[in-house]
């Protein structure tokens, strides 16, 4: 995974220190992190253990390096497409939040602090699609001032290096630098030194004369940078000779803060600075600018982790309270001062390790890529979350669709619809951010059928208007290269791939069923049109062939299988509903039976009372010998219902055989009801003229019989290792009712062979999933 950190500066700070620990500890774990900001003292330490720092204006209001930041982030964010932007400060996040809405990279923030919300600063304030909250009260601003639901913030931690901030740290080289006496008694406060922060320094420095009366030598180091240094040094210099010796110790900016937090009798400092002098098993006092609690110990543990140990809402610091606890601590033993710097030591061991605080942000990172809510989010989900950055929503400001799908689609074809039902359903199981639309006959409804927007096919105008806004074209799956039913359709699917090319768009002719295409001019477009597109895959080794044959190069073409293959069935509570509807007892066996009727020369092939006659006779020696009940399936009632309704008026008629008619609202419906259980059982077997019914009955293993009047059944039923294959034409009651039998006599044997293949038809299926994202 890659990480764009965006932070003001990498100056001295427990915001940025925060960021250079987690960054250190994300890229221990393998993954890929940079840094934009503009730059500081951890810069070298940045470079050190191997994060590239870019360095980008962020860290003024001033317009111009304002203008300049944004600019240079777009370049940044455009060039390496990273997975997650990360921004840890007011201006970064106004910046990445102007370009996360032109540009849709995935988005998030973590909140150190809370701001002024009232006007103009809410205007600069953004936090993403998701936010980490550096403790419970910042959570509670967030939801408060910005109406961030729960499910999109996180509190973590200020995670600690544990072996870093050690009391075994060795302090001698600071010592030697500044000249710090040994033996006497030595504050150390470490913070930045801006106008409010630098109160505390103010008043350490005020209360020395009082503590230099009851610890004799004492020492006090402020460790620190900001627009306040040169006042407090000041200040320090002024004390300093005032007691008539060097007191007060002004260290300035540093990045060694582990030596002076372990140089120290007592530490104070809130935040993270307080946890680092923690970490190094001094005794605390936590006193901020926000806030006072005092000395740390078991009594302020839950009021100290509520506030994230910067005592924001506690009674404020005053100069007593300091030296009050100072001196009740700098009087204590030694030994009751080592227990308390233990107990400090073990409290962020317990509650702030780096770990956790890595952990956090990955699950922050997940939540982002699979749009879940991030207290949900378990870390096992990290081992796969690779295959959902196969897809990066990063795209050109001017796209408004990653994916437009062309098809057979709105006409009522439960398998065809079926296509877009599943490939709409897959693409998204691992990029919940990929925008989808299609191209349908009846916009209006498919848009609330399928849960994508949907333009009207045949509205060229705003075909094309969709096509200049979209990226990838996905032409399929279904026969759409054909000219069996007519020369139109053919053309018209052409039309739309080669439209599709000419306005930018790239173009995968996906997992078709091609041929049989009879004219010389189709097979020369349908040739011209493919040879030009960036991917095709087709459905059969029959499709392959005929594009071979009109010449397409075969290493242009990949072999896969339908994507109806991909789809899930329903739960058994709603399996059991379906059959109760549909007249089918829970405990009741069936077998399946899809009809069609054709057009022109395929129509002229066969009689269709001679098809019914044969048909139901084999379907009545069936359900009498083996206590079946016939299921007759209309998957396209505009065309096939009237004929399943002939062949049950023909059952129960001449052989007073009882079977039902059923029209299933989806092809996840009926690929339900054909699926078998241990709780419920599926169909015996299938027999059908459709293709859909006969994959849908494969991928769940259940047996299948092609009747065949169309080059595709006889394509797909090839592929099986058993082929119960019978040519319409050819159909009789005798064929019919062996081939019936001999599923049911050895049904466990075909179950077993099915099983195996539709693993693999699955497994080929979904592999173009991954090319679509490829693409994009």
């Amino acid at each position: 995974m890659k990480i764009l950190m965006v932070t003001m500066a990498m100056d001295i700070g427990g915001a940025e220190t925060h960021i250079l620990e987690l960054s250190r500890e994300l890229k221990k774990r393998g993954y890929e992190v940079t840094i934009a900001s503009n730059g500081g003292a951890y810069e070298g330490e940045l470079a050190s253990c191997g994060i590239p720092h870019v360095k980008i204006p962020c860290h003024s209001k001033n317009p111009m390096h304002m203008i300049k930041a944004y600019k240079l982030l777009r370049e940044l964010i455009l060039k390496e497409r990273y997975d997650v932007v990360h921004a840890h400060a007011r201006i970064p996040a106004f910046l990445c939040e102007k370009l996360h809405k032109k540009y849709r990279f995935r988005f998030v923030t973590t909140a150190h602090g809370v701001f002024n919300p009232g006007f103009p600063y809410n205007i600069l304030t953004r936090w993403g699609d998701r936010s980490l909250a550096v403790s419970e009260d910042i959570r509670e601003y967030l939801k408060v001032n910005y109406g961030i639901p729960d499910d999109n913030i996180r509190v973590t931690i200020n995670g600690i290096d544990l072996d870093k901030f050690s009391p075994d740290t060795d302090h001698s080289d600071i010592e030697r630098e500044f000249g710090l006496t040994e033996g006497v008694p030595r504050i150390v406060h470490v913070s930045r030194l801006d106008t409010s922060p630098a109160e505390i320094s103010y008043k350490l420095i005020e209360i020395m004369p009082d503590l230099d009366r009851r610890f004799s030598g004492i020492e006090c180091v402020i460790v620190g940078s900001g627009n306040e240094y040169e006042s407090v040094k000041a200040a320090a210099e002024s004390m300093n000779k005032k007691l008539g010796r060097r007191a007060v110790i002004m260290a300035g900016r540093r990045t060694d803060i582990n030596k002076f937090a372990s140089a120290g009798d007592v530490f104070v400092g809130v935040s993270r600075a307080a946890l680092e002098g923690m970490a190094c098993a001094v005794p605390a006092v936590l006193a901020g600018a926000q806030g006072y609690i005092g000395i740390f110990d078991e009594k302020v543990l839950d009021v100290s982790i509520g506030t994230n140990f910067c005592c924001r809402g506690c009674d404020s610091t005053t100069s007593d309270k300091l030296l009050c606890d100072l001196s009740t601590l700098l009087s204590r033993s030694k030994e009751e001062r080592q227990r308390l710097g233990q107990y400090g030591r073990e409290t962020v061991r317990k509650y702030y390790s780096i770990e956790t605080m890595a952990d956090d942000a990955v699950k922050l990172y997940i939540s982002a890529v699979k749009k879940s809510p991030i207290n949900g989010v378990d870390m096992a989900e990290a081992e796969t979350i690779e295959r959902y950055l196969k897809y990066n929503p990063i795209s050109p400001k001017n796209k408004k669709y990653d994916v437009l799908i062309s098809g057979y689609y709105g006409f009522g074809n439960m398998g065809d619809d079926s296509i877009l039902e599943t490939v709409t359903g897959k693409l998204k199981t691992y990029a919940p951010e990929i925008r989808i639309a299609a191209l349908t006959k009846r916009p209006a409804e498919d848009s609330k059928r399928f849960g994508i927007p949907c333009v009207r096919r045949m509205n060229l105008i705003n075909v094309a208007y969709t096509m200049k806004r979209s990226r990838v074209l996905i032409s399929g799956g279904g026969s759409l290269f054909q000219d069996t039913t007519s020369s139109k359709s053919l053309k018209y699917y052409a039309l739309i791939v080669n439209m599709a090319r000419v306005l930018g768009m790239k173009t995968y002719i996906y997992a078709n069923g091609v041929g049989v295409i009879r004219y010389e001019k189709n097979k020369a477009l349908t040739a011209r049109t493919v040879k030009r597109t960036d991917r095709v895959t087709v459905r059969d080794r029959s499709s392959f062939e005929e594009l071979v044959s009109i010449g397409v190069p075969k290493e242009m073409i990949s072999l896969t299988a339908d994507p109806a293959f991909m789809m899930s069935p329903l739960p058994n509570s709603e399996v059991r509903r379906l059959r109760e509807s549909y007249g089918i007892g829970e405990d009741e066996r069936y077998f399946a039976v899809s009809l069609r009727r054709f057009e022109g020369a395929q129509r002229s092939a066969y009689r269709e009372s001679e098809l019914i006659d044969a048909l139901t006779a084999s379907c009545a020696a069936i359900a009498k010998e083996h206590k079946l009940k016939p299921v007759f399936v209309s998957m396209q009632p505009g065309l096939d219902l009237e004929l399943s309704q002939l062949a049950h008026d023909e059952l129960m008629d001449r052989y007073g055989i009882d079977s039902a008619v059923i029209s299933p609202a989806s092809g996840r419906d009926l690929l339900s009801l054909l699926r078998g259980t241990e709780e419920l059982r599926g169909a015996e077997f299938v027999c059908a003229m459709r293709l859909h019914i006969l994959i849908y009955a494969c991928s769940t293993a259940v047996p299948v019989i092609g009747l065949s009047l169309d080059p595709k059944i006889d394509a797909f039923m090839d592929a099986l290792i058993y082929s119960g294959l019978i040519s319409v034409p050819e159909l009789t009651e005798e064929k019919l009712t062996c081939t019936m039998k001999e599923m049911i006599c050895n049904r466990e044997a075909h179950t077993t062979e099915l099983e195996a293949e539709s693993v693999q038809f699955k497994s080929l299926a979904e592999s173009e999933i991954n090319a679509v994202y490829s693409l994009l």
